[in-house]
């Protein structure tokens, strides 16, 4: 043995200064000195990072660092998230260095909590106990168990008892049949099972989940019920994670889910990881129905470190959202930006009318023309064509309720024309017609045509699936395979290739009348791989909808405009808003932003009034669940706009127990100006 003995590399690499160099000169930033303390430590703690702190740029410099030397052939970096946001933005920013190419390959992972689950943990016991998987899609699931409850008539028992427990949504239980812990029980995703499972129709609802997965039909819940039945029956798969990634990173961690967090914490606990850091801000932590917030392992954990100064919006912002912040920041939300010549404005960002839009709860027609309005008083045309200009209008509420009740209950009260499914996150078309109105909404907003032949192909794709459901193996290039299985019928791929120039290329809108024609060619096309039967699912999907075709968006609209796109026009000049729900703006950075009260069980601006008026700062113990929920969405909102921000609710809120000239006075102090819509405000 030699007499000097090399030293063996250290298991997580240690982060100098010259490797933060290297990463800012690939992201083109500059950290302080918070920041830089963040990326040189090697110990496991969360990040509680407020709104446009640019965590997940400083995530990506982090990767960047180690990933420079790290030392494993065949032991990686995991970096899991609840999108792919951190994956695209190491592709967009580091895609092309060396770096870059070295993260998204083995023996790393980069992607989703679920992409982590299926691929490590759930299919792999699925597979090696003989368990078919065609599709792991909640969706394509429930269709395919609603589809068995309505067409076989020994389940006709359970039929009539769903439909006569929930008589506004029959199929709620149906659809959301889901495996439940290791021993696999039947659960439901809106809550218990409607009835025991020994009842008549228990049994029933367990024979339709039987089926759905012998002909591998699959939530995304289930893949999580047998990741835990598989570290139950070996417990010795989480150690073996552990080995294979000793160094695991969790971006926005706020929005970790119970059923997520628990399982997460069974194979990467702090106590157990070489380098565990998680980073999010739990004051956005917004959780969509059946969700319920992660308390096995919640974040931020004791110890966390802070980042309380945005580099997002400035202090004019920052001082008016700050209040509304349940678990306040420590140190105080601080206001950075935005960011220099950016977007050119009339007043300076320091000065912008950021405005309360008052309104009476039979006047709500009148503002989205006013927010239209303020927009074109700020901003000039220069900004207003900007690629970086964005403007929306959100709030909490975009499903249409038919009570007429608390008015303003959603976001349609605002605009008939909201389409509340266009707006989801996770919206999936339900016809064909219906990928192609997107692709070609994307075709108007993009000079690329590779997105909206993507999309449309899609959902030939997803025709093909549904007319023949073994034909294209899941995960595969369902694209690359279409023409690859055409290439042998020369007029079938000239006959798609007519459509797709049509529709995506010198987008030519498609019509009603017309739509019959173009999917009998379409047939034509196809023919070589669905043959010329099709069922009656497949009939179904190429039926006619307008759904998210493009369409005049408000006043002197000019041309087409995307789903949930409003115009405000006036004098020659016009403003496009996109109109959606919170949840959907989640991460965006907005130019300015429209926070619209809505009603569930309360109205949430009315009752968070005394935190934006500065009466009040932080939730507090008494507050209660629900409050502490409105505040969240409310900060979520009124977070994203890096220039102007703007609020509107009904004039009733102010004018309670006589203290409207209070509050207007609080207000104003605070830099708000108040705008009452007098029934002519707004008008375009």
């Amino acid at each position: 043995m030699s007499a000097i003995e090399a030293k063996p590399a250290p298991l997580i690499p240690v982060v100098t200064d010259a490797n933060i160099a290297t990463a800012e000169e690939y992201l083109g930033v500059v950290f302080d000195e918070p920041r830089r303390q963040i990326l040189r430590s090697n110990d496991s703690f969360d990040v509680q990072a407020c709104p446009g702190s640019g965590k997940t740029t400083l995530l990506v410099a982090k990767l960047a660092a180690l990933a420079s030397k790290w030392p494993h052939s065949s032991r990686g970096i995991c970096v899991l998230s609840h999108t792919n946001v951190a994956r695209e933005e190491i592709a967009k920013k580091l895609g092309r260095t060396p770096v870059g190419q070295r993260l998204l390959t083995y023996p790393h992972f980069v992607g989703t909590i679920h992409g982590f689950v299926n691929e490590f943990l759930a299919l792999p016991l699925l597979r090696s106990e003989g368990h078919h998987v065609r599709l792991i899609d909640d969706e394509a699931h429930g269709e395919f168990c609603r589809g068995l409850l309505y067409s076989v008539g020994a389940y006709a028992t359970a039929k009539a008892f769903l439909e006569q427990r929930d008589q506004h949504s029959p199929d709620k239980t149906i659809r959301g049949l889901r495996f439940e812990g290791c021993d696999l029980a039947l659960g439901c995703v809106a809550g218990s099972l409607p009835c025991s499972p020994s009842a008549p129709s228990g049994r029933i609802l367990a024979r339709i989940k039987a089926e759905a997965a012998r002909k591998g039909f699959w939530r995304f819940d289930d893949m999580f019920a047998w990741a835990d039945r598989l570290l139950t029956k070996y417990p010795s798969v989480a150690e073996f994670a552990r080995w294979r990634f000793p160094a695991v990173f969790l971006d926005e961690t706020q929005d970790t889910s119970e059923l997520q967090g628990s399982l997460l914490e069974r194979v990467f606990p702090t106590c157990a990881c070489g380098l565990r850091q998680r980073f999010g801000d739990s004051n956005q932590a917004i959780y969509d129905l059946g969700e319920v917030a992660a308390t096995t392992d919640p974040f931020p954990a004791t110890g966390y470190r802070s980042l309380p100064n945005s580099k997002r919006f400035g202090p004019g912002i920052a001082g008016k959202v700050h209040s509304l912040a349940p678990d306040s920041p420590f140190p105080a939300l601080a206001g950075e930006g935005p960011r220099e010549n950016v977007i050119p404005v009339v007043t300076g960002s320091a000065a912008m009318p950021h405005t309360i839009f008052l309104f009476a709860s039979d006047a709500t027609e009148q503002v989205l023309p006013a927010f239209g309005r303020l927009l074109l008083d700020v901003f000039p045309d220069e900004a207003l064509r900007s690629e970086a200009f964005l403007a929306r209008a959100i709030g909490r509420v975009g499903k249409p309720d038919a009570s007429g009740a608390n008015i303003p209950k959603h976001l349609g009260d605002y605009w008939d024309a909201y389409r509340p499914r266009a707006a989801r996150l996770d919206s999936r078309p339900q016809h064909l017609a219906e990928y192609v109105h997107l692709a070609q909404c994307r075709r108007v907003a993009t000079v690329d045509c590779a997105e909206p032949i993507k999309i449309a192909t899609k959902g030939i794709s997803e025709l093909i699936r549904i007319a023949q459901p073994d034909v294209i193996r899941p995960g595969g290039q369902a694209a690359r395979w279409i023409w690859e299985a055409l290439r042998m019928d020369p007029p079938s791929v000239v006959s798609l290739n007519r459509l797709l120039w049509a529709w995506c290329i010198e987008s030519v809108p498609i019509v009603e009348q017309g739509w019959p024609a173009a999917v009998a060619e379409l047939r034509r096309a196809l023919n070589p791989i669905i043959g010329a039967d099709w069922e009656d699912a497949a009939e179904k999907f190429c039926r006619w909808s307008p759904e998210y075709a493009r369409q005049p968006a408000g006043a002197d609209s000019e041309g087409g405009a995307a789903p949930n796109r409003y115009r405000f026009g006036r004098e020659g000049r016009h403003v496009d808003i996109e109109v959606g729900t919170i949840h959907s703006a989640k991460g965006q950075t907005h130019t300015a932003t429209l926070v619209l009260e809505t009603y569930f069980k309360r109205h949430d601006i009315e009752d968070v009034l005394p935190w934006i008026c500065g009466e009040r700062c932080g939730a507090g113990q008494r507050e209660g669940r629900e409050r502490a929920e409105r505040m969240r969405l409310v900060y979520t909102a009124a977070t994203r706009p890096s220039y102007l921000l703007c609020l509107a609710m009904r004039r009733d809120a102010i004018r309670r127990n006589g203290l409207e000239a209070d509050t207007r006075s609080r207000l104003e102090q605070l830099g708000w100006t108040v705008q009452e819509l007098d029934g002519h405000e707004g008008m375009a």
